[in-house]
């Protein structure tokens, strides 16, 4: 879990390189190796399509399916690289290559494969044909035969590359949707290509009323943020702290990456949402609330963690001070156990931040 922790500061404090696919100019600029994946309801078993961008002309589309009894189905990974026209205003593919192994006398196998090229041209026109969008969601009803006919597309520019949330039918029926979206941080980092789906989180409940035990301690960060913990927590290093093996916490001060406000928020939120380094956060059941007047936004997500087969929960409050050119961001992560058990110790922790 420190790994998640740490990887997330060094995402929300770097810079990164931007580039926008052919054709539109979005909103939040995208970065070089982001990625998205969709769970696409389209097809009878589990499937999800994830599409990845490397640089201005190379990009990944791959199909995932996990091994189904149900449908007597093996495990299915196609994946196909590919290039573009960056001169282009439209999505013009230069060159492609498959890196999976496919059944070229599978008349499934190429199905899928004629389906990936299907979605990134469609994505891309649709996309264009948008021209605009800005920092809140739109709908827009089109049709799409392939879906079936009449459909509504959200797109939101918080979801990288297309800037496609979902697609749902005229009687509201999920077709696709955005599961998880994250960046690789290096070139040996596996994240888009070892996703096979996210971990199922138990269900809810509301927290035992246990006393948590320990004297209150203030501490106070490097930029004058302070915090006010018990005796359980220790203190590993600046602004990071442990609750034993239970839960981590750090606080960071986030810059202005961009003059524009509105983009500059929406930016900072992707970044602090992405998946990263082999963890994955759950989109589809985020929970996302926004107080103007406190200039604070507060995130609530779910993190599949493979290697561990664990779920994390971690809660995020941003804070912009616009007198400062600033944020400060408080990211508390716990165990799925833990934070059933306690998330009203941990809420009201949070409540102790100051700056």
């Amino acid at each position: 879990m420190k790994k998640l922790l740490l990887t997330l500061i060094i995402l929300i404090c770097g810079a990164a390189v931007a580039f926008a696919l052919p054709g539109f100019t979005p909103f939040v600029p995208d970065t070089f190796g982001e990625y998205v994946y969709y769970r696409d309801y389209s097809f009878a078993r589990e499937s999800y399509i994830g599409i990845l961008n490397y640089d201005n002309e190379s990009y990944q589309i791959r199909y995932y399916a996990p091994a189904s009894r149900e449908y007597a189905a093996p495990e299915k990974n196609i994946a196909l690289l590919f290039s573009l026209n960056i001169e282009s205003d439209f999505l013009d593919m230069t060159g492609e290559k498959i890196i999976s192994e496919i059944d070229v006398t599978s008349e499934d196998d190429i199905d899928i494969l004629n389906y990936l090229h299907d979605i990134l041209y469609e994505f891309s026109s649709r996309r264009i044909k948008l021209f605009e969008l800005g920092a809140e969601p739109v709908n827009s009803t089109q049709n799409y035969e392939q879906f079936g006919g009449k459909i509504t597309i959200c797109f939101d520019s918080l979801v990288p590359l297309f800037n496609i949330k979902s697609i749902t039918a005229e009687d509201g029926t999920v077709i696709l949707s955005c599961v998880t979206f994250g960046r690789l941080l290096n070139a040996p980092d596996k994240s888009f290509e070892d996703f096979k789906g996210l971990i199922p989180a138990k269900p809810y409940h509301a927290p035992t009323k246990t006393k948590i035990k320990g004297k209150a301690k203030k501490f106070t960060t490097m930029d004058g943020q302070t915090i006010t913990l018990d005796s359980n927590w220790e203190q590993p290093m600046d602004n990071c702290w442990v609750y034993g093996d239970d839960a981590f916490l750090t606080i960071a001060t986030v810059p202005v990456y961009f003059e524009d406000a509105a983009v500059n928020d929406l930016y900072v939120q992707r970044r602090i949402i992405e998946s990263t380094d082999g963890s994955y956060t759950d989109f589809e059941t985020m929970e996302l609330t926004k107080d103007a007047k406190k200039h604070l936004t507060k995130i609530l997500v779910k993190s599949s963690q493979p290697q561990t087969g664990k779920v994390v929960y971690i809660i995020k409050e941003l804070t912009k001070y616009p007198a400062k050119n600033q944020s400060s961001y408080v990211s508390l992560a716990t165990f799925e156990d833990s934070y059933l058990e306690k998330s009203s110790y941990y809420t009201k922790l949070l409540k102790s931040f100051k700056d």
